[in-house]
């Protein structure tokens, strides 16, 4: 499963294309100053351990440093939990890791699934950053545990266990993977070079808190998953024998506070920084909500709509844009503690809150009346 906590690229991207404008957040003529709401302290005494494993990139800096390639390394890094786990989810097997591993060693760069040519040729900031890293692990670790603490609801604490291991040459785009480990616990793979790929110049401490920020977003995922299975309010709504258009209120309830951790803090508020992204996800989400509600009384749609949200890009790309847009309007309107009450409510809370905000503010995109209809 990858980038399972980011927003993709409906936020990302138009964060990045916001960005590359010459602007630069909440500094920019007009633009009005929120702090990102996953900066703020917590309603509970929530006790998030994040712990951070960084063999993994250790040893395959220590690899790619060698004159030559030694097929024997291949084989210690195999056995690596962060290593295996990114096999796996590469769907290949062994000998391509191994493959790719050795051609780092070449002179030039060649098509690979674990592109292991790049890292090397930059090894020595890597090395650095790495190291930067494992020294204010304790800070990073800690504001990270802050971070995921921050969005959950305040009537009772929650406590939870996030295994983070820092690695290189994930296969594919993510900048991590998410995937059960060997006791069948969710474990987290960051891919350092894809995270902080693009950080080069900035200040280590911009870093610092990028990396921080995504551990955040799996943190809180987890977190979040924990509380709403002990949730009243959550259980009753059982999604998986619900009518198709409350599935879908419920995975968006369920994916879009956490995917506020994809947005870098400059870009809050998400209304002033990524308005016309925000227009076109809740555009989405209402043209999804109309066509989930007409397949009420339709067995077969109902199978093919079920299937459908059961797809990660679904949630990616429609669920959890649109959840986040409509969170960052409640904090916005009516502050964190509102939508902290919201999610403590179920699945309908999200929606409830915005749509109180919509009321009175009707700049802002509507719900579609099926919707509205289940809030009733």
């Amino acid at each position: 499963m990858k980038g399972a906590a980011l927003v993709s690229a409906i936020l990302l991207g138009a964060a990045c294309a916001s960005s590359s404008g010459g602007k630069s957040g909440p500094a920019a003529p007009g633009a009005q100053s929120s702090k990102s709401p996953y900066d703020a302290p917590p309603a509970a005494a929530h006790s998030i351990d994040i712990q951070i494993d960084a063999t993994a990139a250790k040893e395959i800096l220590g690899t790619l440093s060698r004159l030559k390639f030694d097929p024997s390394d291949a084989k210690v890094l195999e056995d690596l939990p962060a290593v295996h786990l990114a096999i796996q989810d590469s769907t290949r097997g062994p000998e391509v890791f191994e493959r790719d591993l050795k051609a780092a060693f070449e002179e030039t760069s060649k098509g690979s699934v674990f592109d292991f040519w790049k890292i090397r040729s930059e090894r020595i900031r890597w090395e650095t950053l790495l190291s930067a890293v494992v020294s204010r692990q304790k800070e990073v670790t800690e504001l990270a545990a802050r971070r995921a603490a921050a969005l959950l609801p305040g009537d009772r604490p929650v406590s939870a266990v996030v295994r983070v291991y820092l690695s290189f040459g994930i296969s594919g785009l993510a900048d991590h993977l998410v995937l059960a480990d060997a006791r069948g616990q969710d474990t987290m793979v960051i891919d350092l070079s894809r995270a902080l790929g693009d950080s080069q110049g900035e200040p280590l401490d911009s870093q610092i808190s990028r990396l921080a920020r995504l551990m955040a977003g799996e943190a809180f995922r987890q977190a979040w998953l924990l509380y709403r299975r002990a949730s009243p309010a959550w259980e009753r709504s059982r999604p998986e024998t619900s009518a198709p258009i409350e599935q879908l209120m419920s995975l968006v309830s369920e994916t879009g506070p956490a995917a506020l951790f994809s947005v870098d803090e400059n870009f809050f508020p998400l209304a002033v920084w990524l308005k016309a992204p925000m227009k076109r996800a809740i555009d989405e989400l209402n043209r999804s909500a109309e066509r989930f509600a007409q397949a009420q009384d339709n067995l077969e749609a109902r199978v093919e709509l079920t299937a459908e949200m059961r797809r990660p890009t679904f949630a990616r790309q429609t669920a959890a844009p649109a959840g986040a847009f409509l969170a960052d309007v409640v904090v916005q309107s009516a502050g964190l503690d509102a939508l902290r009450t919201a999610l403590q409510k179920g699945p309908h809370g999200l929606f409830e809150a915005y749509d109180k905000a919509y009321q009175a503010d009707k700049n802002l995109i509507p719900l579609a009346p099926k919707i509205k209809e289940r809030l009733k």
